[in-house]
């Protein structure tokens, strides 16, 4: 996301002087395009970033540039890293410091801004994949706790699931995707992976803990969501569904799901990984006459078979008087 990419830069030019602008594409898969909207965007906010050019140009920070700030509170630290998609500093029980603060600190940003931006970055991920979700979002009020305890390296215990004991856990950090959050901790010397509404109950210890130097929360959710991609084959199906059929759409069938926004007339573009054919034409089933399948073909055809199916045994049976 932009505001985690801003601050990448700043630190990238800090630390390397002169960068090109496609070595920095590179590093932060974007476009150079966009790296260069990004220079603009910088250097309209005071941060004195210039281009420099020939065969060994790039862009570059003002030598010895320092400034005036001397810290960040856990609010702006961690709004400097998820940006300000909705709800996500209100689901951790902080307000929101306003939409000109990500470019104003970036302006402002000392050594020990910088640290405390990163133990913040190290501590919350923000996901910016969807999963189909109800508008409806009632985050855990867990949640603020849980951040207190990541922030400070604080051992939990936590009631997950149906388990009836609590289990010791470090939490290493919380991810964000939809409206869903996760936590990443270490229990029995395993990486785990918590969904946070199914936390029961949680108790936050004063023993401390100490985090791996070597673990990044960015790059250890990426790599579980790959693994998990690998480990489970899926089949594939791309749908148009009447929006308020989403409500219905296969919660017990699809792994994971997403969508486009509703056209004028009220219809959405879905696509859905299911774990097999069955499972595909159950969900297609369940949306009855509000579902169009875009892909495969061999599934439209069953759903017409299926559907042809239908027809022919309601009309041979008779109703009942």
């Amino acid at each position: 996301m932009r505001a985690d990419r801003l601050l990448r830069i700043v630190f990238r030019l800090q630390g390397r002087g002169v960068v090109s602008a496609s070595t920095l594409a590179r590093d932060l898969e974007v476009s150079t395009r966009t790296i260069r909207r990004d220079m603009e965007a910088l250097s309209a906010a005071g941060v004195p970033v210039y281009s420099v050019r020939g065969g060994a140009g790039g862009w570059a920070l003002v030598q010895d540039y320092r400034t005036s700030l001397t810290g960040l509170s856990t609010t702006e630290a961690l709004a400097m890293i998820v940006g300000r998609p909705g709800g996500v500093l209100a689901d951790l029980g902080l307000e929101d410091p306003g939409e000109d603060l990500i470019l104003k600190l970036l302006a402002a940003i000392a050594p020990a801004a910088r640290e405390h931006a990163e133990h913040a970055r190290q501590r919350i991920h923000i996901d910016p994949g969807r999963y189909w979700e109800p508008v409806t979002n009632n985050p855990s009020p867990l949640l603020p706790r849980l951040l207190e305890a990541i922030w400070d390296d604080k051992i939990i215990e936590l009631r997950y699931g149906s388990r009836p004991r609590a289990t010791r856990t470090a939490p290493y950090g919380l991810v964000r995707k939809g409206t869903r959050w996760y936590l990443v901790g270490r229990a029995h010397d395993r990486l785990r992976m918590y969904r946070v509404s199914r936390i029961h109950d949680l108790a936050v210890t004063r023993e401390a803990f100490s985090r791996p130097d070597d673990f990044d929360l960015a790059t250890h959710w990426q790599q579980a969501q790959e693994e998990y991609a690998r480990r489970f084959a899926s089949y594939r199906i791309r749908l148009r569904l009447r929006g308020e059929s989403l409500t219905r759409a296969g919660w017990a069938y699809a792994r994971s799901k997403s969508f486009t926004e509703p056209d004028r007339d009220g219809w959405v573009d879905a696509e859905f990984d299911t774990e097999d054919y069955d499972s595909a034409v159950c969900l297609v089933g369940s949306l009855g006459g509000d579902v169009v399948v875009v892909s495969p073909d061999h599934l439209r055809r069953q759903l017409i078979s299926n559907a042809a199916r239908q027809i022919e045994l309601n009309q041979a049976t008779p109703p009942e008087p």
